[in-house]
């Protein structure tokens, strides 16, 4: 009898197996870190959901194979926009995150597939939560009671083209949120002033180019003892999430815009080179854990050919289809995936 992983592998390259799934999964991830809202978690749930069960750690083999697919991503989104990034929110953030996997991986190992798919499906329920009641947790975690829309955390867990978009004024935002204009400032400190129109009220946001953070009048920065907190909390959760499922975006997100509260453009550069650095570090880890092999890297290099096809065909889907779509989608899929976990480990 074949190990998991050959055995995995030999049904992961069958066009009667698994590798149609994977090419569509392999084109959604693709197309979710080119911008498409959305479409990221959708393919990380649709990873954990659809996971072989008839193979012994079909799971962590499955969540494994997009590790190489998502570096490859990273490593490009990282070289782009290497000049608009935070390093002391990495540099905090990372080993905390580190700390996270190893409790991740520790997981994987200890629980047997049952116990994983109902954990996984509890992490998945816990990210739509973060994504229906980002609003409220923003405003709590940043101390009031409202903030400009144009500081909300994307969609999914990709959305960085969303907020090129955004940050450049070439979108507006919701139906009534108004539009956004960005110009510079008259002062001598060559600050930022993003300007926030709407027919009830305006805010004003001040970026200071420095550190790309952000500076509202009605928002008072955290002190560095409540972000040190959160940063606790947001790298070792995120960090065992995101071996077990790869979905910590969800989370990051909100730590970087309210938290560290960054600019769109400094929140842009920080997340890619953030996950660049999570992800190759997560290969070795995936190696020693056994549930990544040098016999899957070709499949790997394979499915990230579509995945690269999906970043650049991003845009024209952007183009063509309304945002609110891609997010129902995201919400439907995320809750039919994690109670679809959750059933089958309470009823294996």
């Amino acid at each position: 009898m074949s190990d998991p992983m050959t055995a995995y592998i030999t049904q992961a390259w069958s066009l009667q197996g698994q590798l149609p799934l994977l090419i569509v999964i392999a084109a959604l991830l693709g197309l979710g870190k080119g911008g498409v809202p959305g479409f990221a978690t959708v393919a990380t749930a649709a990873t954990v959901a659809t996971s072989p069960t008839n193979i012994s750690g079909g799971l962590g083999l499955a969540v494994a194979l997009q590790v190489p697919i998502l570096t490859m991503i990273d490593i490009s989104a990282a070289w782009l926009h290497k000049k608009d990034l935070d390093w002391d929110t990495i540099k905090l953030l990372l080993p905390l995150s580190f700390v996270g996997m190893g409790i991740g991986q520790y997981l994987d190992k200890l629980l047997s597939d049952a116990a994983a798919r109902l954990l996984v499906g509890v992490l998945l329920l816990m990210i739509l939560m973060v994504q229906l009641g980002k609003d409220s947790i923003m405003s709590f975690v940043s101390g009031t009671s409202t903030m400009p829309s144009s500081k909300l955390p994307p969609s999914s867990e990709e959305e960085e083209a969303d907020l090129l978009r955004l940050e450049s004024g070439t979108i507006s935002g919701r139906k009534d949120a108004g539009r956004l204009r960005r110009r510079s400032s008259s002062d001598d400190k060559g600050l930022m002033v993003m300007h926030h129109d709407s027919t009830s009220s305006a805010s004003t946001t001040t970026i200071s180019p420095s550190k790309g953070r952000v500076s509202l009048s009605s928002r008072p920065e955290l002190s560095r003892n409540a972000q040190f907190v959160w940063a606790c909390i947001v790298g070792i959760v995120g960090g065992a999430a995101t071996m077990l499922t790869n979905a910590m975006g969800p989370i990051l997100n909100v730590y970087l815009l309210s938290v560290v509260q960054l600019s769109p453009t400094a929140y842009i550069g920080t997340r890619a080179m953030f996950f660049c650095f999570l992800n190759v570090g997560k290969i070795p880890m995936r190696f020693m854990a056994g549930t990544l092999g040098w016999s899957m890297l070709p499949l790997a290099g394979f499915l990230g050919i579509f995945s690269v096809l999906g970043v650049f065909g991003a845009k024209p889907i952007m183009l063509s289809m309304k945002e609110e779509n891609f997010v129902k989608l995201e919400l439907a899929v995320v809750a039919f995936s994690g109670l679809r976990l959750c059933y089958m480990g309470l009823y294996p």
